[in-house]
């Protein structure tokens, strides 16, 4: 909502040129007919209308057939004008939801239901507390008697869950500790566990490396075997066969 409700000088909520509510600052006067002109004016075909004029902003939406409109000081911000329309219209929404379908209004016919949500934002946005909630407003009115009755009456609801909570906290505790290679089902702590992990997986590496180092060996065997068996080949086509040994 708006952060200083001083620089919030006018607005209302009209159905074409029929105010249906309006909230006016009392330090202004002729106000009122002023924004009647305004509204009177907007321009067809538009759904937001913003001008600044003299440090003052003259700002509008229009929602189908309803015309939210403010007027504000210059210094109050585009997303604080958003924060006021957007009140304006889920407020307006409630009551037609509820069955206000306002087919024939009349001059400020829905000034008694919607003063609670405009002395909420000339209160700086801050909900009142009055016996009515202000109209679509989620604050809904507690009764301390139910509430404190509710809270007992989920007390123990609330503590059982909190107990199976723990018991498998400390169940999950205790299964983590177990140890993953023994076989013999004892519990270690986790300090034992971190080295035996890491001796595991050294071993694994050192196979590895080992398996890698024989399959060298047996390439390098081979590839002597074939070079010899090609030189004895070579030997055996000079020599004509074994004549060389015969000589």
């Amino acid at each position: 909502m708006i952060s200083n409700p001083r620089l919030l000088f006018y607005s209302c909520i009209a159905k074409g040129t029929v105010i249906l509510a309006e909230f006016s600052s009392k330090d202004e006067t002729e106000i009122e007919s002023l924004a009647l002109r305004c509204i009177e004016n907007v321009p067809p075909h538009h759904s937001m209308i913003s001008h600044t004029v003299r440090k003052r902003t003259y700002a509008s939406i229009i929602d189908g057939s309803f015309t939210y409109f403010a007027i504000l000081d210059e210094a109050v911000t585009k997303t604080e004008s958003l924060r006021l329309f957007t009140r304006l219209k889920s407020a307006m929404e409630a009551l037609v939801s509820d069955g206000s379908a306002l087919e024939a209004p009349t001059q400020h016919c829905l000034q008694s239901k919607l003063d609670p949500v405009f002395a909420e934002i000339a209160s700086g946005g801050k909900y009142l507390e009055p016996e009515v909630g202000l109209v679509g407003s989620p604050r809904e009115i507690k009764n301390p008697s139910l509430d404190s009755s509710k809270e007992r009456a989920l007390k123990p609801l609330l503590a059982k869950p909190l107990m199976v909570l723990k018991k498998n906290k400390k169940r999950l505790q205790t299964e983590a500790k177990m140890d993953v290679g023994g076989g013999g089902g004892g519990v270690i702590s986790s300090s034992r566990g971190l080295p035996r992990n890491g001796l595991i997986h050294d071993h694994h590496h050192r196979q590895k490396a080992k398996q890698i180092w024989k399959k060298h060996v047996w390439v390098v065997l081979v590839f002597d075997v074939c070079i010899c068996v090609v030189l004895f080949g070579i030997w055996l086509w000079v020599c004509q066969g074994l004549q060389c040994i015969q000589g």
